[in-house]
């Protein structure tokens, strides 16, 4: 009898193996008692859960995520319109999970627009869903968050119009991926959606089909089916199709540093943050730029790495190593996110193992960078 091991699997999970070691590892059958066991599927792509297998059953709503502010902003050449120099492929695969989107309607079509200027670009939403349903195909057991709004813009987009567009990829793609079942409209398998007040938050191992803890048998292990999600929450600039039924949006499970609030400079942004954290009312999402401006100095400031410690640990900011169990940081969402991602993928790490605590019920504070460390250190040598 051959069975898969999925004691050995987490083991080596969480035990620290590296993501290397993991995506070179392939089916290896170890004999024990006559039972031959070992895993059948290999991943080539970032590890299960975000890359965070060991939070598996942190819900979905109390993860971390990367962003990226104004995602597929690339397109355009004037530093008013856009704040993005990546397209949304190249974010995906460096590791970006929360994508702000912000869309227009232009000749009848649905397309990246300036949140600054209203400026329509040529580059559709279907472009930019192409992109993420072949990045869910190709990378299985990632979560990622789509933020859609239509803010500042001549003509808005409506709900029906986004969810005609989703099935229309979707349908695609689906029927591309192995193990799916046949399409039905307003039923895509990479979309997950979550009813508010029907059901708790699924765990991010839930949504994702990742559980080493279960038995499975050879074959079971084999990667089919739709094996990365999108959670896709609108903001109130998508105006709502009269007599029309959503399917795929789900409420935002955050709250925004810049609804109802006027962020214009660094004072503003910790003065708001810092609200927010007294109020234990869940997650909150990290926007780290300045409302309604094209400052690019400005948002760079906001975004530094000694600024965002400084705003979520200070007590004229989030004062997070003393805040409820139950608030949290969400996301961060930047503007040129390249600029500092080894800070970011970093802060991404101490984050999700301060949210799995404060889920846990343990107070525990956040972990100093060690980035910021050795900068200062390396300045003291110099000197």
């Amino acid at each position: 009898m051959k069975l898969l091991s999925p004691l050995l699997f987490a083991g080596l999970i969480l035990g620290g193996v590296s993501a290397q070691f993991y995506d070179d590892f392939s089916v290896e059958m170890v004999e024990d008692d006559d039972v031959e066991m070992g895993f059948t599927e290999i991943t080539d792509g970032p590890l299960p859960c975000n890359g965070y297998p060991e939070f598996r059953k942190l819900p979905l709503n109390q993860a971390f995520y990367l962003g990226a502010h104004n995602a597929g902003s690339h397109v355009f050449d004037k530093p008013c319109q856009g704040s993005q120099t990546r397209d949304i492929s190249q974010m995906l695969e460096d590791g970006i999970r929360y994508l702000d989107i912000n869309l227009c309607k232009d000749r009848g079509k649905v397309v990246i627009c300036s949140e600054f200027d209203s400026t329509p670009s040529s580059l559709y939403f279907t472009d930019v869903l192409e992109s993420i349903f072949t990045f869910s195909r190709d990378n299985v057991e990632q979560i990622l968050i789509l933020n859609l709004k239509s803010e500042n813009v001549d003509q808005a987009v409506e709900t029906k119009d986004l969810e005609d567009l989703i099935d229309e990829r979707c349908k695609v793609h689906t029927e591309l991926t192995p193990g799916t079942s046949e399409f039905v409209k307003k039923e895509c398998p990479f979309v997950e959606v979550f009813v508010a007040g029907k059901n708790r938050w699924p765990s991010l191992g839930k949504v994702v089909n990742y559980d080493p803890e279960m038995s499975q048998w050879v074959g079971d292990g084999e990667v089919v089916g739709v094996r990365t999600k999108l959670h896709i929450s609108i903001a109130d600039s998508i105006v709502s199709t009269p007599n029309y039924k959503t399917s795929y949006f789900s409420p935002a499970f955050w709250r925004s540093i810049h609804k109802g609030n006027k962020v214009e400079s660094l004072a503003d942004f910790k003065k708001t943050l810092g609200q927010l954290c007294r109020v234990p009312a869940g997650g909150i999402g990290l926007e780290a730029y300045v409302s309604d401006s094209c400052s690019a100095e400005l948002n760079q400031r906001i975004a530094n790495p000694s600024f965002i410690e400084d705003a979520l640990v200070s007590r004229s900011g989030c004062n997070l190593n003393d805040s409820p169990l139950n608030t949290f940081i969400s996301f961060i969402s930047v503007d040129n996110y390249e600029l500092e991602l080894p800070y970011l993928k970093e802060l991404e790490a101490r984050m999700m193992d301060l949210n799995f605590e404060k889920w846990s019920g343990n107070y525990k504070p956040i972990q100093p960078s060690k980035l910021l460390k050795e900068k200062k250190e390396i300045t003291r040598d110099e000197l």
